[in-house]
């Protein structure tokens, strides 16, 4: 499997545009939102996270299913065991998105590793969107993320970036496009632009599916 992918509109306008129309006029009110975070993982914005919207795949008629064949063509068959249209807030730091040890053990009884997608639908003027990939420890010829702060953002606790070389940043550059990666891969926000965090306003909404492979 290849541990990262980037597709420049994957999802042509007029998709783009049905699924905007069909959540818009569903009408789910956001769940959720920034959250603070005192750990040691903290980003320097002491918050992070999103607010959520359900994919809603139980209506037949709702559009994402156009999505979800189109990426079960392109990268074979899976199971979605989390999904929704999130709502950045603040930025990420590098996170794998293991829930819990019991969780990953659990999954493994029935599922092999997928991949988790992202379709960028829209952000706000002044927000640079983009996703960043990590290995941890780093390697020897990778930057350390510490010495990207421009576009990835930083610790409270610098001592705890050394554990992170960055592997590959991806830049969004349209709604539409898919960034996808192999399942708890390090990754976080990218950010950049003028844009100001806070608790009121989100700067960019995604299309988030994650997905394990059946086992044969």
């Amino acid at each position: 499997m290849i541990e990262t992918i980037y597709k420049e509109k994957y999802v042509d306008n007029e998709l783009l545009d049905e699924i905007k129309i069909f959540y818009s006029k569903v009408g789910d009110a956001l769940s959720g939102g920034p959250v603070v975070d005192t750990t040691e993982h903290s980003t320097i914005y002491g918050k992070d996270g999103c607010a959520d919207r359900p994919l809603r795949l139980e209506f037949k008629k709702n559009p994402i299913h156009k999505l979800i064949g189109k990426l079960k063509a392109d990268m074979g068959d899976f199971h979605i065991h989390e999904g929704s249209i999130r709502y950045l807030y603040y930025p990420f730091g590098p996170h794998s998105d293991v829930r819990t040890s019991e969780h990953l053990l659990e999954s493994r009884k029935r599922y092999r590793d997928g991949y988790t997608f992202l379709i960028p639908l829209q952000w706000k003027d002044g927000c640079t969107p983009g996703t960043a990939f990590f290995d941890s420890p780093p390697k020897e010829d990778q930057q350390l993320m510490i010495e990207r702060p421009d576009v990835i953002p930083q610790t409270k606790n610098p001592n705890y970036s050394k554990n992170f070389g960055i592997k590959q940043l991806i830049p969004w550059k349209n709604p539409g496009d898919l960034v996808g990666w192999m399942n708890y891969q390090y990754h976080s926000s990218m950010i950049g632009g003028d844009w100001v965090y806070n608790d009121s306003e989100w700067c960019k909404e995604f299309i988030s599916i994650e997905t394990f492979r059946f086992k044969e």
